[in-house]
């Protein structure tokens, strides 16, 4: 059995060792997500090329999909990532990162500017340059989280 682990980093090497001493395999592309209860994710594997890398949660930009991928940027960095946005909304702490469309969440803090829009949009303009629109279903959640 194969099974994807997204723990703290300071369970991690245990419940690993634990899950391998057991005969299950860690797999970054297992449909099945071992997670902690009432935790956050300290970070997210991202896959670069054919190698995969911890993403720390902190250097955390924004994620979005096309269409059936998903794409986590870095200030300097993209990664795919497996997990779909419903799902890393479970995993991302709600104060730290904010869903503002059907494909985006945002890191809060690293939001430079906040433009409104004619059409009760706005356009986020986030420390990497990129710009992310708030689409007009996740408007009023914007609003209440940064009290407009």
């Amino acid at each position: 059995m194969k099974i994807k682990l997204m723990v703290s980093r300071e369970r991690y090497d245990e419940i690993a060792a634990e899950l391998e001493s057991r005969g299950i395999e860690i797999d970054n592309n297992s449909p099945l997500v071992l997670t902690e209860e009432n935790k956050y994710a300290d970070f997210i594997m991202g896959r670069q090329n054919d190698s995969y890398s911890p993403v720390s949660t902190t250097d955390i930009i924004y994620i979005e999909t096309f269409g059936n991928d998903v794409v986590l940027h870095t200030m300097t960095d993209q990664y795919s990532i497996t997990e779909r946005l419903v799902r890393l909304e479970g995993l991302l702490d709600p104060k730290q990162f904010l869903r503002v469309s059907n494909s985006a969440i945002v890191a809060v803090k690293r939001i430079k500017k906040i433009r409104p829009t004619f059409s009760s949009k706005f356009i986020l303009t986030l420390e990497n340059s990129a710009d992310v629109d708030v689409t007009r279903s996740y408007s009023q959640r914007f609003k209440d989280f940064f009290g407009l």
